[in-house]
């Protein structure tokens, strides 16, 4: 668990601990707000479109057409919710309307985000609590509109208001605000700071209040000092870990470290079955560059209980930030799958992937053609009438390079490798050559098919797994299509913003992950049984060199994160096409050997000294040595041949 989730984990533990705190407001809960699409897209200037929509409701309220003038005046709040006009109007269509004008603003699903907030200010008098909820909910889903920054709210009397009912308003809006939170959503939220700041002399008993109080002011720069007050005077009327957490926090926001940490030990201390407290430490320890102490505090969780989950994510994440072995990251995954019930939703997996090639996004290309595309484009002067390489490029590289400058005449010194152009063991082949020329030996697939892939096709994913699960819809196509779209990809989607060649290698890899799904391959097999479709990857990984090698080996390493029963075919299949790799780089230039390098690094149970070639490969030297985990790492395989 990162140190940004822990928010959330107050929020889960205020309604775990107060059952006062469960109840759902009285009249509605906002599942879902809208801004009218008019609001959403438009870059217009808000106060002028809020002008204009108060002329129509003046208009419609002049006609006595009280719904009209609602609808309007609740266009008005979208775009500028702090204008006094739209308050003034909004007054006057209450005085007209009497009794009846919450009516002209039902909460419906979905509710349009000025109807709630008008709904909110109209209830002020009579229900301010429930008015508070809404532009609470409000304020959750855009944090950067000062929604509740209005007169009644900054005057509203919170000695009248139960300090349980704003204790839980300000856990609720805490956690949107970001931590800490930007210039813009601070400056629109600085009415719930003056709130909480007045609520806490009114109610100076409550420890809860004063907690709250505190996660709140410590996302606001320049309050941090006054959240370590709070928390700490509600940590002394009740110290309790939902107390002691709130103020460690503002502690550490306060730049007091050691306090915070002291604080934390302590409640760990009185409740030693609470481990994510444990997590939250490590977190902070490994931020301030304190590695090893996070690590050691972790093992001491994990001895006491291996299978508590905030522990194992946030061990297995700073382990792998620490020395990058995958082996952690892996572990992280088994572990999600003979665990699926957590205490709260994690990222850390997500975190550890995030924009490292294969993990979390697709290589690039490295082929001099695809250079060449780039600067033309950069530099757009057309398209090239001839182009001399210096050696032979992969087949989807030069593919491209001709549906980028059709009727390109390109010159390729030197005779063609026979292991370029040929496949390295018998199998499909999805190129052949005929001499220098490489053409493709299945047909384009059908549009739908195109499209299907064109919509599903991604640059990034959170990790390999979250990868495999959105090629799911790939499934459904035919063996042949998904290989005929490994070799004819489907032209980029509208507003693609990445350059030459990444949009299909993008499609190549979801391709391949399609077949992993192809319920063709998975006809009579069990249920999660990948063997056909890793058979058919492994050919194509050893068919003509091409970026549909490197692709297939990731779409192999994935299977092999999700299934453990295939990693020690897996290995064999990845491993030997890598050595191949670096075998012919010592002859000629392998322009894929790094992206089979960052494979090698993925693929669960690797080889160490394939992994140590593959460092060395990519110039990353051998990985540092880290403390050792609570439980020794399973024996490793070496090939057999």
């Amino acid at each position: 668990m990162s140190g940004s989730v822990g928010v959330g984990r107050v929020c889960r533990i205020v309604t775990d601990r107060c059952a006062r705190f469960q109840a759902a407001p009285a009249e509605w809960a906002a599942r879902r707000l809208l801004y009218p699409a008019r609001v959403a897209e438009a870059e217009e200037d808000p106060v002028a479109q809020a002008h204009g929509e108060l002329s129509l409701a003046r208009i419609a309220l002049a006609e006595d057409d009280l719904e009209h003038a609602a609808n309007h005046l609740a266009g008005a709040i979208a775009w500028a919710p702090a204008l006094p006009e739209v308050h003034e109007l909004l007054a006057a269509l209450a005085t007209r309307a009497g009794d009846g004008v919450a009516g002209l603003f039902p909460l419906e699903e979905p509710a349009y985000i000025g109807t709630v907030v008008a709904r909110a200010h109209l209830l002020s008098r009579t229900s301010p609590v429930e008015a508070l909820r809404l532009l609470a909910q409000a304020t959750r889903f855009d944090p950067a509109q000062p929604w509740a920054d209005v007169s009644w709210v900054r005057a509203l009397d919170v000695a009248r208001l139960d300090p349980d009912e704003l204790a839980r308003l300000t856990v609720g809006v805490m956690q949107p605000l970001g931590d800490p939170a930007g210039p813009e959503v601070a400056r629109a939220n600085e009415v719930y700071l003056d709130l909480v700041r007045r609520a806490t002399v009114a109610h100076p008993g409550h420890a809860l209040l004063h907690g709250a109080a505190a996660g709140l002011a410590r996302r606001f720069p320049g309050h941090t000092a006054e959240a370590v007050r709070w928390g700490a005077r509600g940590h002394k009327l009740h110290a309790d870990k939902l107390t002691a957490v709130w103020y460690a926090y503002a502690l550490r926001a306060d730049g007091r470290l050691n306090e915070a940490l002291k604080v934390m030990r302590a409640a760990w201390k009185a409740a030693p079955g609470e481990m994510d407290l444990c997590a939250d430490m490590a977190n902070w320890l490994a931020e301030a560059g304190r590695l090893d102490e996070a690590l050691e505090l972790l093992d001491t969780a994990t001895r006491t209980a291996p299978d508590y989950d905030c522990a194992v994510h946030t061990a297995a994440r700073l382990r792998f930030a620490y020395d990058g072995d995958v082996r952690h990251l892996v572990a992280l995954a088994d572990f999600m799958r003979e665990h699926p019930v957590t205490s709260h939703e994690h990222a850390d997996l997500d975190e550890a992937c995030r924009e490292r090639r294969w993990l979390g996004a697709v290589a690039g290309p490295a082929e001099a053609c695809v250079n060449v595309l780039h600067q033309l484009a950069a530099e757009d002067r057309g398209p090239m009438a001839h182009l001399s390489l210096s050696a032979l490029e992969v087949p989807s590289a030069l593919a491209l390079l001709r549906r980028a400058s059709p009727g390109i005449e390109v010159e390729i010194t030197g005779p063609p490798p026979a292991d370029m152009v040929a496949p390295l063991r018998p199998g499909r082949a999805l190129w052949r050559y005929d001499a220098l020329d490489a053409y493709p030996t299945v047909e384009p697939a059908a549009r739908a098919s195109q499209e299907l892939l064109a919509r599903v096709a991604a640059p990034a994913w959170p990790h390999p797994i979250a990868a495999y699960d959105h090629a799911l819809p790939l499934g459904q196509l035919p063996v042949e299509e998904l290989l005929s779209l490994l070799v004819h990809p489907p032209a980029a989607p509208d507003g693609w913003p990445m350059a030459q060649g990444w949009w299909e290698r993008s499609a190549q890899t979801f391709a391949c992950l399609g077949l992993l799904h192809c319920e063709e391959l998975r006809a009579g097999a069990a249920p999660g049984d990948t063997a056909r479709a890793r058979a058919l990857l492994t050919e194509i990984a050893y068919g003509v060199e091409d970026w549909t090698t490197d692709t297939a080996c990731f779409a192999l390493a994935v299977a092999a994160w999700l299934d453990p029963a295939c990693r020690e075919d897996v290995v064999a299949a990845v491993g030997y096409r890598f050595l191949a790799a670096v075998q012919a780089s010592r002859q000629r230039a392998v322009t894929i050997r790094d992206s089979l390098a960052e494979v090698v690094l993925m693929t669960p149970d690797m080889v160490p000294d394939v992994v140590g070639l593959a460092r060395d490969v990519l110039g990353r030297g051998p990985a540092p040595a880290a403390p050792a985990p609570a439980k020794p790492p399973k024996k490793r395989r070496f090939f057999q041949r």
